[in-house]
């Protein structure tokens, strides 16, 4: 959290050394509602429930001589009546600065904080649940340089983020306090090159990234660092005014004293979207994706994940759209031999009152399958809610 206060300090001394130029722009965003989910916690107990919700946010931008300064400011909250350590409340601010340094050399820093109030299950019996409460502080920071020239952009950015896990409290007052998971922390590096080529554009891509584990956390918390280094392609496109097209391969090669001698430590990197447009107001998507990912984990190392989605968006009337979104995400993990494939389904209607407020009642459906066949689970949800800017 250090490491957020000393950059978000520097962006404030930057804004605060050089006059104003214009008026701040800011823009307020809401969202109230509510619903209920046939599998409130996503898991084997399928307890179902109904559920409220509210967001609230703001997001600035002040222009400045040669650069701009940009925040937001975000909460939300979710109360579950039926079990009340369940509800979620959370808090958070971004900054970022952006500062032209010559006539093709730009600078941009960002910082965020967010804090976390949530709950889960932490043992199902018969007649019997014993949920917790804790509290999670995400950071992150990220310093990016770009360079224009000979017709191409290069850019290099540096970025840490962490998580920072508090105590469990739990709803039986005989059990004490425990910190369940391990601290984490994310250090990214990612250096890259984009020109013109044939009608769209082309680029290099290398990237090295590491999850930090502190050591008397590792074995305590079954939960251990990794690193990988990848190396890719990436060409893009937009035929007409109806087909964009964007594709990315390249390899990715993880290493960690924690990984088994048979586990692959190259694996493929893809990312593949083709957006058609074949008339106003009618979109459709198709996705798919092939990636290692250190952060978010049910495994104790990392995951390999390979995703394909499909999505169309359409509108029915001037105030009336709607959409449909499948996705399946296959995860192969690295430290045990064990995966999951998880499917997603949403429908969306959204009912515009103008162009700013919209009511939008959602329906969602999530399976997973895991190589033990009794960790599977099913979950439905419905929602409701009405979402606006202002």
């Amino acid at each position: 959290m250090r490491v957020n206060g000393g950059v978000m300090g520097m962006m404030l001394a930057f804004a605060a050394s050089t006059s104003v130029q214009a008026e701040p722009a800011v823009n307020y965003h809401y969202s109230v509602g509510g619903g209920g989910s046939s599998n409130i916690f996503q898991d084997t107990t399928a307890l179902s429930a109904g559920y409220g919700e509210t967001r609230l946010g703001l997001r600035g931008t002040l222009e400045l001589e040669d650069s701009g300064f940009d925040y937001a400011i975000s909460a939300s909250g979710r109360r579950v009546p039926r079990y009340r350590f369940a509800d979620q409340q959370t808090i958070g601010v971004e900054s970022g600065y952006r500062r032209d340094l010559a006539g093709d050399i730009s600078l941009t820093l960002k910082g965020g904080l967010e804090y976390r109030r949530s709950g889960d299950v932490f043992l199902a019996l018969p007649g019997a649940l014993i949920g917790y409460r804790k509290t999670d502080v995400a950071h992150a920071a990220s310093a990016g340089l770009s360079v224009e020239r000979g017709g191409g952009k290069s850019h290099f950015t540096a970025a840490f983020s962490g998580l920072d896990r508090h105590r469990a409290r739990f709803t039986l007052a005989a059990l004490r306090p425990t910190q369940l998971e391990a601290d984490e922390n994310l250090l990214d590096m990612t250096a890259g090159h984009i020109r013109p080529l044939l009608g769209g554009e082309i680029g290099a891509t290398v990237q090295y990234r590491a999850s930090l584990i502190a050591s008397g956390e590792r074995e305590r918390h079954d939960r251990f660092p990794a690193q990988a280094l990848r190396g890719s392609l990436a060409y893009g496109r937009q035929i007409g005014d109806s087909l964009t097209l964007l594709g990315e391969i390249g390899v990715v090669n993880v290493d960690s004293d924690y990984l088994g001698k048979s586990v692959r430590r190259m694996r493929p990197f893809l990312k593949a979207e083709a957006t058609w447009r074949p008339r106003e107001g009618l979109a459709l998507t198709a996705r798919f994706g092939e990636d290692t990912r250190f952060s978010d984990l049910d495994d104790a190392l990392g995951e390999h994940v390979r995703s394909a989605g499909l999505s169309i968006e359409t509108a029915l009337t001037d105030r009336l759209k709607a959409g449909l979104a499948f996705e399946q995400a296959d995860s192969d993990w690295l430290y045990y031999a064990y995966g999951t494939r998880t499917r997603t389904l949403a429908a969306t209607l959204t009912l515009g009152f103008d162009d700013r407020h919209a009511l939008l009642l959602e329906y969602s459906r999530l399976m997973r399958r895991e190589s033990d066949r009794a960790a599977d689970f099913r979950s439905d949800a419905l929602t409701a809610r009405i979402a606006g800017a202002f």
